[in-house]
């Protein structure tokens, strides 16, 4: 079960909405939700511009900035929480962001990111890099929040690889209070088909309520999917990330970047 589950706190404009659906996810699971904020050390400000001279004076300034936006981030989350749940601490580290976000993760079941946009900067970005590195699940939120019934209607994007099948165990939690699970298979031009009996009878066998749907060959799996999943009214997508590389699926396109910036339907990812 996702009983430990992580916020990450920042500046942006959707921490907001990560919380929100923290509260949302701790409700559904009776879970421990953990606020994470790193401010910066001076040293670790620095290393950011490494081929650019600046005064001491102004790293100065922007720790001191970075540490006054930390504690109205704090106070925010708090205050939140006072009002809207009973199981939470705040957690902050000083140093880099991205280690210290690894490190925590690593002791909670579950990590809430905002999806990203279709951009270069949000597909090579630092949440798209803690999705490969972190080694435990995400769940990707869109803009506009997470619907209050996350997890009614669930489709998994199936593809049999290693990713995928991860991220089914992953999701094992979700799976076990659904309504409904369709597993989906969408066989790109040339590809072996992907058989659905295996997967299906393991989720039946655990107490999932899943169904099979082939869908046979279609040039662009991801829209594909994402047509099925508004057309069936789901709320949740289960999916592996990253199954190609990164940059390949900027080039290219690929599921995981169309999914991970669908910003409508909350996605569940694993690596």
């Amino acid at each position: 079960m996702f009983k430990t589950i992580l916020i990450p706190i920042g500046s942006d404009e959707e921490a907001g909405t990560r919380i929100k659906a923290g509260v949302i996810l701790g409700k559904k699971f009776s879970s421990h939700l953990k606020g994470f904020h790193a401010v910066p050390t001076l040293k670790s400000l620095e290393q950011l511009t490494p081929y650019a001279y600046y005064s001491y004076d102004l790293y100065t300034q922007i720790w001191e900035t970075q540490k006054q936006k930390a504690e109205e981030q704090k106070k925010h989350f708090l205050d939140y929480m006072k009002k809207n749940y009973d199981d939470y601490e705040w957690r902050e580290a000083q140093g880099d962001f991205m280690r210290s976000f690894k490190l925590i993760s690593r002791s909670c079941d579950l990590t809430i990111i905002s999806q990203g946009e279709d951009t270069y900067s949000d597909v090579m970005g630092s949440m798209a890099r803690f999705m490969m590195e972190s080694s435990l699940p995400v769940l990707a939120v869109p803009s506009g929040g997470l619907d209050k019934k996350v997890g009614t209607n669930i489709m998994i994007a199936w593809d049999a690889s290693a990713e995928a099948a991860r991220a089914v165990h992953d999701a094992m939690p979700f799976l076990l209070k659904a309504e409904e699970v369709t597993v989906v298979t969408i066989n790109e031009d040339r590809k072996h088909n992907c058989q659905l009996d295996d997967i299906c009878s393991m989720l039946k066998r655990s107490g999932v309520k899943a169904k099979g749907v082939e869908e046979g060959e279609y040039p662009d799996r991801s829209e594909r999917l994402l047509h099925l999943a508004k057309e069936w009214d789901i709320d949740l997508i289960v999916a592996g990330a990253w199954g190609h590389k990164r940059l390949l699926e900027i080039i290219f396109g690929g599921v995981t970047k169309s999914l991970f910036t669908n910003q409508e339907i909350a996605v569940l990812f694993s690596h």
